[in-house]
Formats: C-alpha cells, sequence, structure tokens
C-alpha cells in the first residue's frame, strides 16, 4: 500500500473514533455588545454632523471637553477625522469613537446622527467613525439589549400585543447572535437585508417591556442557537427555505426546524395583505359579459396593477402633478408612449382622459396596459387573459386578425397549473389551468362563429430570460407571491373562481402578522415560537447591559493611548490572524510591536496564558500603561477548530459532526473551521485540512 494511501486509511478511521469523543465546542464570544453598521444618505458621505445629548467623552482623547449640542465630523488629509463644534475644531486620526459616559442629569442621554437612511435617529452605546477610502463609516457599538429596543419597534410596532413583541425580541436576539463576526468591523446592518435598526425612542414602553423581559433569551435547536428567519405575511404556510433560497432537500435538511406547516393565524388577521381576483363561470348573460368599446382608435389603454385606482399625471413622471384617478379596468384611449423610459426604468402612455386630446396625461406602463381595440374588451383582467391566450393558441388555424374578435361565452373549468416548486407542498403556482367555451369572428367575416372549446394556461408568474420567476404582474399585486386558485362566488352570489394572492415576504419561519394574531388569540410567546420552530427550545445567554464608563475608564487619561502592530500576524477589528500552528506563546507575543503599553494572552476561559501554544479562542489583550486593558483580540487559527494550536484529525473530527447536525461549531471556532474562507464550513473545509495534514497544500494563514 503506498505511502499516501495509508496516511488516508489511518486518517479515516482516526476520524471515526474520534468523532463519538470530541468535546462539544462553544463560543467564547461576548455577546454584550452588538456592532451595528449605519447606513447612511447619501453613501459613503465626506461630513457627517451629529449631536449630543448627556455625557460622553473621545476615546482618543478623553481630556477633550465635550459639551452638548451639534457637532460636524469630516474627512481631511485623504484619512484623518476632523471634529468641529462647541469651541472644538480637532483632527484626529483615521478614527474617532465617542464613549457614552456615566451622567449625572436627568434629561436625554444619547448620541443624535443626522442623514442616515431612516432620517435623523437617536442612538444609544457608542459611536465609532473611521475613515475608508476617503469617506467615513459609521459604526454603533451599542449592548444587544438596547440594540433590540430599536429593532423590535420597527420590525413590528410598539401598538403590537405584548406577547408578539416578545416573540419578536427572542427572534430578533438570536438572529443578531448569530450575525457576530470576527473577521468584520461590524456584526449586523441596520436595513431589512438584515434586520431594521433605527436607534432608540424611549416612548416605545411595550417594546422595551418586551425586550428586558425575556432578556438573553435566544431559540435554540439541539443546543445550537438557530436562524431564526421571520418575514411579514406566509400566506397561510410557511415555506421550506430550500423552495425559498435554493437548495431544495439539502438546505431543509440543514434547517429541520424550519418545517412547512398551515398557519390559520396569518390568513385570519385583518393586516395580511390578501388579493383575490374573481372570475365568472358564466359570462354570457352577465354582468361580465364584453361590449364594444366605445372608445375609438386601433388601441386603447386598460389600468391594471392596482388595488383601486391609478393616479394620472399631467406628464412622463411621477414628478408630474395628479391630475386625477382611474378606476382599476376603466379604459381610455391610448394616443402615444414615450420614446425613453423614466429614471425608474418605466415608458408612459399618453392617454384620453378627459375627452379632449389636448390635454395632457399620462399613465405609467406597468399601471396602464396598451391592448387592441376591438369587437369584445373585458373589464375583468382574467377574461382578458385568457382572451389572449386562446388567439395566440387558435389565431392562425381559425384565421382570427385580433384578440378582441374572440367572445368568451363561459370558463368551464379553472384549477392550479404547474407548482412552482413541484413535490414540495408548497401551495406556490406558476400557472392556472382554463377550460373555456369561445365563438369568434375570423377576418372579413360578418357573423360569429358556433361555439368550440379550448384549453389553456395562464400565467400566475412570469419569467425573466433566465426562466427565474418574476413577482410583477399584469393585475396581480406584484408584493405578494402565493399565487393559486380555488372555486368561489362573487358579492352577487354567482358562481366562479378567484385567484389567490397572498405571502408578503419570503414565508420562512415566523409570520409577524401571524404571532400578531395569536398573541390577540391568548397564545404566549413561547407557545409562538414553538409553533414556527419546530422542536426547539428556549435558552438565555449573558447579555446585561454594562455598566457605562467614567470619563477616561478603559483608556486612562494619565496615560498615552497604546498602538500595536506586527509584521508576522494580521490584525483585524477584533481578531488576530495570520498565526502558524503550534505557534508557542511567548513566541507569538514577541511578534508584536507595542508602544505606551503591553500585551499579554488569556485562554478561552479568561486565565492567563504564559505557556504552551497559541490557540484559536485565545484572546490577545492590549494594555495601557498602567495595566488597563484597552482593546482585545480573538485569535483565529485557520484549520484549529478545537483550539489546541494544532490542525489535526481533531478537527476534521469536529466539522463533520457540525456537517451532520450532531454538534455545531459557533463564534470563533467557526471561523477558523472555514478554512476556504467562503462563508460555510463544508466537505471543502475538511478537504483542505486533509491535505494540510498530508503536506500537499498547506492551509494559507
Amino acid at each position: 500500500m503506498n505511502k499516501k494511501r495509508k496516511v488516508f486509511t489511518i486518517l479515516f478511521i482516526s476520524i471515526f473514533l474520534f468523532v463519538s469523543i470530541i468535546p462539544t465546542i462553544f463560543a467564547s464570544t461576548d455577546y454584550k455588545i452588538i456592532r451595528a453598521r449605519i447606513t447612511m444618505s447619501p453613501a459613503s458621505p465626506k461630513t457627517v454632523n451629529l449631536s449630543l445629548s448627556g455625557a460622553y467623552y473621545l476615546a482618543e482623547n478623553p481630556d477633550l471637553i465635550l459639551d452638548e449640542g451639534d457637532y460636524t465630523l469630516s474627512v481631511v488629509d485623504t484619512n484623518k477625522v476632523k471634529i468641529k463644534g462647541k469651541n472644538i475644531d480637532v483632527t484626529v486620526g483615521s478614527q474617532v469613537n465617542f464613549i457614552r459616559q456615566k451622567h449625572s442629569g436627568t434629561g436625554s442621554h444619547h448620541l443624535t446622527l443626522k442623514g442616515t437612511v431612516h432620517g435623523t435617529v437617536n442612538y444609544l452605546g457608542n459611536m465609532r467613525f473611521h475613515v475608508s477610502s476617503g469617506s467615513l463609516v459609521v459604526t454603533n457599538h451599542v449592548p444587544l439589549e438596547q440594540y433590540l429596543y430599536g429593532v423590535v419597534a420597527y420590525e413590528m410596532s410598539n401598538a403590537f400585543p405584548i406577547e408578539a413583541l416578545k416573540v419578536q425580541a427572542v427572534s430578533a436576539r438570536s438572529y443578531a447572535i448569530r450575525s457576530f463576526s470576527t473577521t468584520r468591523d461590524f456584526d449586523i446592518g441596520d436595513t431589512a437585508s438584515t434586520q431594521v435598526y433605527r436607534g432608540y425612542n424611549p416612548n416605545f414602553k411595550n417594546v422595551i417591556k418586551a425586550v428586558d423581559d425575556t432578556k438573553g433569551q435566544v431559540v435554540t435547536y439541539n443546543g445550537r442557537i438557530i436562524a431564526t428567519y421571520y418575514s411579514a405575511s406566509n400566506g397561510g404556510q410557511t415555506e421550506l427555505p430550500g423552495n425559498t433560497w435554493g437548495g431544495g432537500t439539502t438546505k431543509n435538511n440543514a434547517y429541520p426546524y424550519l418545517a412547512q406547516k398551515d398557519d390559520p393565524y396569518d390568513t385570519a388577521n385583518p393586516s395580511s395583505l390578501y388579493q383575490e381576483v374573481f372570475v365568472p363561470k358564466t359570462v354570457d348573460g352577465t354582468k361580465y359579459i364584453a361590449t364594444e368599446s366605445n372608445v375609438d382608435g386601433d388601441f386603447v389603454v386598460r389600468i391594471v396593477g392596482v388595488t383601486t385606482a391609478a393616479n394620472i399625471r399631467s406628464g412622463p413622471g411621477t414628478n408630474f402633478s395628479i391630475v386625477g384617478t382611474a378606476p382599476l379596468n376603466s379604459i381610455y384611449k391610448w394616443i402615444s408612449t414615450t420614446s425613453e423610459k423614466d429614471s425608474a426604468g418605466f415608458f408612459w402612455h399618453r392617454i384620453n382622459f378627459t375627452g379632449n386630446e389636448a390635454d395632457t396625461a399620462y399613465i405609467r406602463e406597468d399601471l396602464g396596459q396598451k391592448i387592441e381595440n376591438g369587437r369584445f374588451v373585458y373589464s375583468n383582467p382574467i377574461l382578458t387573459d385568457i382572451q389572449s391566450q386562446v388567439f395566440a393558441k387558435i389565431k392562425s388555424s381559425r384565421n382570427i386578425k385580433n384578440a378582441t374578435d374572440i367572445k368568451i361565452n363561459s370558463v368551464n373549468t379553472f384549477a392550479n397549473g404547474k407548482e412552482r416548486w413541484p413535490g414540495t407542498g408548497s401551495r406556490s403556482y406558476v400557472t392556472a389551468n382554463a377550460g373555456v367555451t369561445v365563438q369568434f369572428y375570423a377576418a372579413g367575416a360578418s357573423s360569429l362563429s358556433s361555439k368550440i372549446n379550448e384549453n389553456i394556461a395562464i400565467e400566475l408568474m412570469k419569467t425573466n430570460s433566465n426562466g427565474s420567476y418574476l413577482m410583477s404582474h399584469p393585475y396581480l399585486n406584484s408584493n405578494l407571491r402565493l399565487r393559486g386558485v380555488k372555486a368561489a362566488k362573487d358579492s352577487g352570489g354567482l358562481d366562479g373562481y378567484v385567484i389567490t394572492n397572498a405571502r408578503y415576504g419570503h414565508g420562512v419561519g415566523m409570520s409577524q402578522r401571524g404571532a400578531q394574531q395569536m398573541a390577540r388569540a391568548g397564545k404566549t410567546y413561547r407557545e409562538i415560537l414553538s409553533f414556527y420552530f419546530d422542536k426547539t427550545e428556549l435558552k438565555t445567554l449573558e447579555t446585561t447591559v454594562p455598566e457605562l464608563p467614567s470619563r477616561g475608564d478603559g483608556t486612562d487619561a494619565t496615560q498615552p493611548a497604546p498602538t500595536i502592530s506586527s509584521s508576522k500576524h494580521k490584525l483585524q477589528s477584533n481578531s488576530v490572524t495570520g498565526i502558524a500552528e503550534k505557534t508557542s506563546v511567548s513566541a507569538f507575543l514577541g511578534n508584536f510591536s507595542v508602544n505606551n503599553g503591553s500585551v499579554s494572552l488569556v485562554a478561552a476561559d479568561k486565565k492567563a496564558k504564559t505557556s504552551g501554544n497559541v490557540g484559536t479562542g485565545d484572546v490577545l489583550y492590549l494594555k495601557d500603561g498602567s495595566g488597563k486593558v484597552v482593546k482585545s483580540y480573538s485569535v483565529v487559527i485557520y484549520g484549529d477548530v478545537n483550539g489546541d494550536g494544532e490542525i489535526n484529525v481533531f478537527d476534521i473530527a469536529a466539522i463533520r459532526r457540525d456537517i451532520l447536525g450532531a454538534v455545531k461549531i459557533q463564534g470563533t471556532y467557526r471561523s477558523a473551521a472555514d478554512v476556504t474562507r467562503d462563508s460555510n464550513v463544508d466537505i471543502f473545509d475538511v478537504s483542505a485540512i486533509r491535505r494540510h495534514i498530508l503536506g500537499t497544500s498547506k492551509i494559507n494563514q
């Protein structure tokens, strides 16, 4: 047997021997503070305006007195921050940190930022400004529990029942903690792409109570914090993650707690967005029968894509004044269409809105559908759609000139067609199948044909050039995405069918409207969380809000600020990498150059570490001249997953247990397990460690 094959055999045997005895790996991350990146508008500002209420000091210059009031921060000399205001005009380095300190007053105590994507916002915690590519980047270092005050209030509402707000608080806390990063200088954003965060408002008493009453609580599955996905409404059925985000069964198996189930609470909530579009079974002799258009011209514009009515503008753009509103499905003479799209990417139709073609009136193309004028123009959008599909099918064989030469007598059958995710149980359909009876005028004919039956399909979701499904639709609400067909009656009792359209958001995990309705029905937050996240339990972490410092705490004003650098290792915002395995503590500490201070190393349990090897999970402390810790860096050695400072089969076993879902790797250790740096822990990382052990390809630290 060749030598390498022998090594492989030993590796595999070792893996299976050790996989059952490898210890559970827990993160050493402190969850008390989260770093929220603040989105400014416009993006990448060179100047930021803020206002201080209460006591603050600068970490970079604790002796500088910051009076309450307005300040302007700006980038000068390419990479320095200038602070001006309240008798201060100073230039500091490439970053400045406003530290919220103990305050003896009784008034407001916050920092107000102007020009965020959410407008003018008040923030608790500390605020970091640093220069990147010539612009100011803003990050709020805020206690996790106080951060949640600014999330729950805007992901739900202070008016929601308290038990629903508790559900949101626990879900948002779990989501936030899973976002903690040791490789970035921030943990989470402040928009809907992560979680909406809008600072602090003391008037949201219910929100504050919900957060405080669930302090530290997170949702766990098999002992690990789960991905607590949530959206506004699921439309009556929770969706599988493998459907919504791709990945199919593999993705679903990775999230066993995100099960597919009916959610009657979501649909019972009158605030859940829901749309039904009716089409009659019998058209002849009912109010749905087509009449010849009384509008002249070859083309007309029918109002679509709105719930009730569309605004008509005096010019081709939303910046023009509104001259009136046009009801859904109303018809107007088409005059022309703009030759160029507006700034939002739309063409505009000019229509005869007032009866006088000299008057200018415009409707945007997605709200006004240009169609051929003709004998049979239906106000019902589904009948118009059916008419178009029948025309496309039989126009050549029956010699029909226009779609409007076809009369629909009845819709005999109307049912769900193609499933969006076949075989998964999802009630999301992309087509509906119709069996119809029609008559038509052949080209040049003066009388209607005899009745014929045709089977056609209409699109509930359209596709782009790549075959991806789109939410935009001529007559269905484009904000909703769970579409299907069922039998129904109209308000007058006429038999027919409706296209149903629901689900505002991705539908995975918790429905905020469903949670609201469950709370109204008397369910507790624990019951609600258990409903949306299968077989999970709550765990309480230590997230106590740290006591505010006095001026200079952590950075002694009598001591110059320490600086640290290394030519061998890579210092990130909160981590240090570039460390070879089996590096001794003494060699590691000797690789740093420190001015005005010193460094020391502690293990994951926070006990001093003075001998042995450096390992993942250790923490490097930077201290000032008085010995106070002013900065800490978590050690990450890629491939050293269990923190023993070596890369071996124990680390492979740990990753395999993570992949199998037995014991999940978290925090700093998960960063070390992501050897390929692709933000995933998978078999590719196992392969990289194997190659490292065999010596065929060393891991780049």
